[in-house]
């Protein structure tokens, strides 16, 4: 099978590549920078250098793929980005997924797989959410607002079918949760609000796991949460790992003083509650997860950072969180 990811360099886009190449998959990498396009190459694929803005040899390879894997996001996890900006860029978003569809009309193309959040779904509090709730975006996924029907109604013109994957916080040895620990670490992280908000997760490679098994299934116009079912209180999350780390557990914080510090959006997103089954992607996709929650998989990740209390020497370097 062909795919073609755009965003093929970031934290989940190369996960993606990598497990398709690694699957046998042919691969196009979609980036906008020939540094970016190395990376992409040492990742299994053949990169395609292009902005989706303009005209180029993107269109071209779209017409040659099987399936399209979108995977950029318009707010990276740990921007300092107004309201106001996240809603432009979530137009532009839009804009540029719409000209992928455009392209690939009347092509060989079967399907586009979109990248969400799960805090798309909004503040919850302790109820359980599937893939059939209405969208209430919160945090950084307010940019859902901005682009999910304009992508929308551009398939249906189109007549490209959608998969929307609406994921948890994906974490692995990269990333956010490395910033996480060094920060409980060096004592400047905090526990935003009372911080018994859910967080629901799911280990990078799972969810890259996740995406293929959509693409070699054809499960195609469908939504999927990816998420592995076992959602933790943000308070559980930050005191676990100052635990293993050997560290104090983290100090509260309120969340104006938060959004004063970080963003108003990022705020948002720490305090934001979303408790996700993951019901229909283990019984559809993945029965069985590499890590079925984030105790094992964190534990696994601070393991292979050298950050567990046992291997720790010496304080790493300051993380900005």
């Amino acid at each position: 099978m062909k795919i073609l990811v755009t965003g093929a360099s970031g934290y989940v886009g190369s996960a993606v590549v990598k497990e398709l190449s690694k699957r046998g998959h042919k691969v196009m990498g979609l980036v906008r920078s020939a540094p970016k396009a190395a990376l992409v190459e040492k990742a299994g694929a053949t990169p395609v250098v292009g902005n989706l803005f303009d005209t180029g040899p993107w269109s071209a390879a779209i017409k040659d793929a099987d399936v399209i894997i979108s995977a950029t996001r318009p707010v990276r996890h740990g921007e300092k980005v107004s309201v106001a900006e996240s809603h432009r860029r979530s137009y532009n978003h839009g804009k540029m997924v719409g000209n992928l569809l455009t392209a690939a009309q009347g092509s060989r193309v079967k399907c586009l797989l979109m990248t969400y959040g799960i805090q798309g779904f909004g503040d919850r509090g302790d109820k359980w959410v599937d893939e059939t709730a209405e969208l209430m975006p919160k945090g950084y996924e307010r940019t859902v607002s901005g682009a999910y029907w304009h992508i929308d109604k551009t398939s249906r013109r189109t007549r490209i079918p959608i998969t929307n994957m609406f994921v948890g916080w994906p974490y692995g040895s990269d990333g956010w949760f490395g910033s996480i620990a060094r920060g409980i670490m060096r004592g400047s992280c905090r526990i935003v609000g009372a911080g018994g908000n859910y967080l629901s997760l799911i280990h990078i490679d799972d969810l890259a796991a996740a995406y293929a098994e959509v693409a070699e299934k054809t499960m195609f116009g469908n939504r999927f949460c990816i998420a592995d079912g076992n959602p933790v209180t943000q308070r559980e999350l930050l005191e676990f790992v100052a635990e293993q780390t050997g560290s104090e557990p983290p100090k509260e914080a309120g969340f104006e003083a938060h959004a004063k510090r970080t963003s108003e959006l990022a705020a948002e997103l720490w305090t934001c509650s979303t408790r996700v089954s993951g019901e229909k992607m283990k019984e559809r996709l993945l029965p069985e997860l590499k890590y079925p929650d984030v105790f094992g998989g964190g534990l696994a990740m601070l393991e292979e950072l050298g950050l567990l209390a046992s291997d720790k020497d010496t304080l790493p370097e300051a993380a900005g969180f």
